[in-house]
């Protein structure tokens, strides 16, 4: 029964609707829990709305069931001839909230043997770093850059990765306009702008540019004017920047703690003030650290997530597995041959590529031999000549990794480090990068086994299926 009448709409409201009373069994699939050391096979999976209900054998396909749906609220109709003064013909009405049972059926999908696997997860992504560096700072504004920020979302998501932790960018803006539905794309766990020094590894100034803080921040660089990177000296400045990170939305927090190829100078950062900050706010801190230095001093702060890390010593690394510390090594940028890169043709940048691609294949032996928490991530970013081939992470990781292993890291160890974002967890209701009971239904369809053959990942042709938050993306079965 209607309460109220409404003639026009609310600006900047958003209208109620009864929650989606889906509910589908995956019949006939192996099924990669995200955590095993083998796939579980013939079994059966059930989702209720967005979630994973159950996981078994011989889950029965007949019958109905019995859903609580929510139904009411403000809602948009077709108004009635009488009201004339409605140009455009519409009227809104609200009716009170309520819960209600409904009988639904069971939505079938018949894997045919195939893997289902959770939705992988890019553990080191930049999903606004969207097109060639140069492009970026001279020739796009913000609305350009939004625009080709959502294409690759997009492009995420059909490559079978569901989710995306952002490490530096600004990404809230994407994030809650692909939470909102208003186009495909990745949840994200936004970092908000990388936090780092002046003259540091997110200092990408020229020499036109003013600095923030002495000239004001419409004279800075591009990359600080749209929240790219935040240049923050000293303890009290990097509080100050770490609060406006979660306040506008950041899940996580990013810091510079050494050097990168493409930066010419990195001081350390004031990285205890950063990670003591984000830990108040109930969350954690991310560093961006190359060196066993900068890692070392990553740690003494108490970051619990290290970004690269590809020259590091062996006792370093032993005391990342003590502490339970994450790795997140990107094989894929430290090996292969940048010396025909645009980006990297300065001396200083091709030796600091040198040292990375001599010391990344040990430090990652070492990480494996002592049990470090490794994370899966590519860190690419610019241009849709690097984005195509993202997915060689997975054939550089090769020869150090299992096609087992490989599948945990990007699934179940990346879906455990979104998680210690605690109360600034955007998305705080089930767990991400497993199938079990209570977990988001972020669920792939793999034509193939890629806990044999982990190449298979790296061609969408064989995602049959993707699902995301209950929702269907991609059905080619």
């Amino acid at each position: 029964m209607a309460c109220g009448l409404f003639a026009a709409a609310i600006p900047g409201s958003a209208m109620a609707a009864d929650v989606p009373d889906e509910v589908t069994l995956f019949k006939n699939v192996n099924v990669f829990d995200g955590k095993s050391d083998k796939l579980l096979m013939d079994y059966d999976v059930l989702v209720v709305r967005n979630q994973i209900k159950k996981v078994d054998k011989g889950i029965p396909t007949s019958g109905t069931y019995e859903l609580d749906v929510k139904a009411g609220g403000l809602k948009q109709m077709e108004a009635p001839h009488t009201a004339e003064f409605q140009p455009d013909n519409v009227v809104f009405i609200y009716e009170p909230e309520q819960t209600v049972t409904k009988q639904v059926k069971v939505n079938v999908i018949d894997g045919g043997g195939r893997t289902l696997m959770p939705g992988m997860i890019e553990g080191h992504g930049h999903v606004t770093y969207a097109s060639p560096l140069m492009s970026m700072m001279l020739n796009q504004d913000i609305s350009e850059q939004a625009v080709r920020s959502a294409r690759r979302a997009h492009d995420y998501l059909m490559a079978g990765f569901t989710t995306v932790r952002d490490m530096g960018g600004n990404s809230v803006g994407i994030q809650k306009a692909l939470d909102a539905g208003m186009f495909p794309g990745p949840r994200i766990y936004s970092s908000g702008p990388a936090i780092g020094q002046t003259t540091g590894h997110g200092d990408f100034r020229t020499a036109n540019d003013g600095h923030p803080h002495f000239d004001g921040r419409e004279r800075a660089g591009v990359a600080e004017r749209l929240g790219w990177t935040k240049i923050a000296d000293g303890p009290d400045d990097v509080r100050r920047a770490v609060r406006d990170n979660l306040f506008r939305g950041a899940a996580q927090i990013k810091l510079m703690a050494g050097g990168g190829v493409t930066s010419f100078t990195d001081p350390l950062s004031e990285l205890a003030a950063g990670v003591e900050e984000a830990k108040r706010y109930g969350t954690y801190v991310a560093v961006h650290a190359q060196t066993n230095a900068g890692v070392v001093a990553a740690l003494d702060a108490g970051a619990i997530s290290i970004e690269h890390g590809l020259i590091l010593e062996e006792e370093t690394v032993k005391r990342m597995a003590e502490i339970g510390a994450y790795y997140n090594p990107q094989a894929f940028l430290a090996l292969q041959d940048v010396s025909k890169n645009p980006m990297f043709q300065d001396p200083i940048q091709q030796e600091k590529n040198r040292q990375v691609a001599e010391g990344a294949p040990q430090a990652i032996k070492w990480a494996k031999k002592y049990g470090v928490k490794i994370l899966w991530g590519t860190d690419v970013f610019f241009g849709d000549d690097a984005f195509v081939n993202f997915r060689q992470e997975f054939a550089y990781r090769d020869p150090f990794f299992t096609p087992i292993e490989q599948m945990r890291q990007v699934t179940g160890n990346n879906g455990e480090v979104l998680a210690l974002s605690g109360w600034k967890n955007p998305y705080p209701h089930g767990p991400l990068g497993v199938i079990k009971e209570g977990a988001y239904a972020d669920l792939l369809l793999i034509d193939g086994d890629p806990s044999k053959d982990i190449k298979i990942l790296m061609n969408s042709n064989n995602i049959d299926f993707i699902m995301k938050d209950g929702k269907i993306y991609k059905n080619t079965l």
